[in-house]
């Protein structure tokens, strides 16, 4: 079953990389990682039903990691075409609005397999813009319960009450040093609803009712094997 997962993503990775690859221009590999900020966007006031109790739920970001391969492929010599697959853990942390009889903080922890397929901008002395949108591919989601007062934790799987997709769209800008070595900064926002919990799912789970969408903040770090992609006036080959 798991394999069956992780083969989508991957195939589709493959068939951009392999049409990339077809041209003639200079397709280089790249790796990349760094921190997550990742938050739930819920909508109206979203109830969880805790120990049968049902509680108004405030979501706070988790901070996660990320990290992937990349391709780039130039379209010219200001734009590039970035197609990636990266793993990223994403989630949020939600806890009661207001006292309750029994409050629990809720940890929910999402893996995704993110496929993004990005048009890169060059600016000038190294720095660049990025944008795309983003498919994801639900890997694991769980939600770590405990009870306020308790040091016990209660592990719940919920993949099953979330949507196998998640489409986004990424906004982002970066540098890239001479040496292939860089960072950039990216947002991704959720733009489908990632929620399909049956009553059963929100009456055995600690899941929210309502809307959800993915929202993550991602600082990353990158190298780009091979020629140096960006040269600031000065800089040979």
């Amino acid at each position: 079953m798991k394999v069956s997962i992780y083969k989508k993503p991957v195939t589709i990775f493959l068939v951009v990389c392999s049409l990339a690859l077809t041209g003639k221009a200079q397709v280089q590999l790249g790796v990349k990682g760094g921190l997550n900020i990742s938050e739930m966007l819920t909508s109206g006031n979203p109830i969880t039903l805790v120990e049968g109790n049902a509680q108004n739920m405030r979501y706070f970001p988790n901070t996660t990691v990320h990290g992937g391969v990349f391709l780039s492929l130039p379209l010219g010599k200001k734009w590039v075409f970035q197609p990636e697959l990266v793993y990223s853990s994403q989630g949020a942390t939600a806890r009661p609005e207001k006292d309750y009889l029994v409050s629990a903080t809720e940890d929910y922890r999402l893996g995704y397999l993110n496929l993004p397929l990005l048009i890169k901008y060059k600016l000038p002395v190294g720095f660049f813009v990025e944008t795309g949108p983003q498919v994801g591919f639900l890997l694991s989601a769980k939600t770590n319960e405990t009870m306020v007062g308790d040091v016990n934790t209660v592990r719940y799987n919920i993949k099953n009450q979330l949507k196998s997709t998640d489409l986004s769209w990424t906004l982002g800008a970066g540098y890239c040093s001479p040496f292939n070595v860089g960072f950039d900064v990216r947002y991704n926002l959720g733009l489908s609803n990632i929620n399909q919990a049956t009553a059963e799912g929100l009456a055995n789970a600690p899941i929210p009712n309502g809307t959800i969408k993915n929202s993550v903040v991602q600082i990353g770090v990158f190298y780009i094997f091979g020629k140096r992609t960006f040269n600031p006036p000065g800089v040979e080959e």
